[in-house]
């Protein structure tokens, strides 16, 4: 009798730790929830800078950096602690889009937390150790007409804040998304025997494509691809300097599936919430011919940020496009002389 007590007395104490131990680990994923910025903060972007992630975008600034925006009378400005500050001219700004996402916080400790959490503890932790938050595409044009794509994450209500300060001080951000500027500035030689490569505005399709998932393939398209060397020039869409380079092609990209998926369900059902992207894409040239074309995807299905998505899809294109067997470029003075045969008749 007394040590069929003393057993369930054991049970009584391993049972109390179990619950002891999920409830210490939900209060401490409420107490990074808040530490994260659930709460509402100051919603003034006109009066006070307001705390960012810059995501993507903004050259010679480090992906996923934390600093503050700011609007003044000339520029957007994101500044990172005591470094440089990054700006883009108001009058450059085309178009603002907002977005909501959701995001697993806590980081490696909180992912170990939850797998040591029994009888699927886990994933009652998941659902309070995650934070919705906004994420703002602000769309603006170079010097030289190139399209650039800005990606930020702000606290949940702020990104419309800057959105309505955007629209308020820039002049074009109500312009068509997919206006670009005139074309009429040449570029330089290029080398022999070597295509160049311009990238087109992503496509959306008849989907419902998240403009910053679109911004985020296109700023990961023109990341990449410089990276493989297969193309002479990589050139944003819109740049002038394209116009009259030699032995060009245009990558045009038209998304036909996307399912924006949520890392919390990832999260907490392991199975579900999968964030999937499949685009078709074609390589053509100047004159329209087409002289690739495939489908190709990318997929968040269990650990990551949704984002995660365009980033694979933009590595699977450029692998895509290594693989494929693309015409020899004709150079200039092959073009000349096809055309001379074809004007004496040849």
């Amino acid at each position: 009798m007394h040590k069929q007590y003393k057993m369930s007395e054991k049970k009584l104490l391993s049972s109390l730790l179990v619950r002891g131990g999920v409830a210490l680990l939900i209060l401490m994923a409420l107490a990074i929830v808040d530490a994260n910025g659930q709460t509402p903060a100051n919603n003034s972007i006109a009066g006070a800078p307001m705390k960012a992630t810059h995501v993507m975008g903004l050259e010679n600034i480090k992906r996923n950096s934390k600093g503050e925006l700011s609007i003044d009378n000339e520029s957007l400005r994101f500044k990172r602690g005591q470094s440089p500050s990054a700006a883009v001219t108001l009058n450059s700004i085309q178009n603002v889009s907002l977005g909501e996402q959701d995001k697993q916080v806590g980081g490696v400790p909180m992912m170990l937390g939850k797998a040591a959490v029994p009888f699927g503890g886990g994933r009652v932790v998941s659902l309070f150790s995650h934070k919705k938050y906004d994420s703002v595409a602000v769309e603006y044009t170079d010097s030289t007409g190139g399209f650039h794509g800005i990606i930020f994450r702000m606290a949940k209500g702020q990104g419309e804040t800057l959105k309505n300060g955007l629209m308020e001080h820039s002049p074009r951000v109500a312009q068509s998304e997919y206006q670009v500027g005139e074309q009429i500035k040449p570029a330089g030689s290029v080398e022999a025997a070597k295509w160049s490569i311009q990238v087109d505005r992503i496509d959306p399709g008849a989907t419902t494509l998240d403009p910053c998932f679109s911004d985020a393939i296109y700023e990961n398209l023109l990341r990449e691809l410089p990276k493989r060397k297969q193309f002479n020039q990589v050139f944003r869409s819109g740049d002038r300097n394209a116009n009259d380079v030699p032995e060009m092609l245009t990558l045009k990209m038209v998304v036909e599936k996307y399912s924006p998926g949520s890392e919390t369900r990832r999260a907490v059902t392991t199975v579900a919430g999968a964030t999937k992207l499949k685009v078709h894409i074609q390589l053509m040239t100047r004159d329209g011919r087409v002289v690739m074309e495939s489908a190709v995807a990318g997929n968040v299905r269990f650990i990551g940020d949704n984002l995660r998505a365009t980033s694979k899809l933009a590595s699977n294109t450029t692998k895509v496009l290594q693989r494929s067997s693309l015409p020899a470029p004709v150079s200039p003075a092959k073009q000349q002389e096809t055309a001379k045969e074809a004007a004496a008749g040849i």
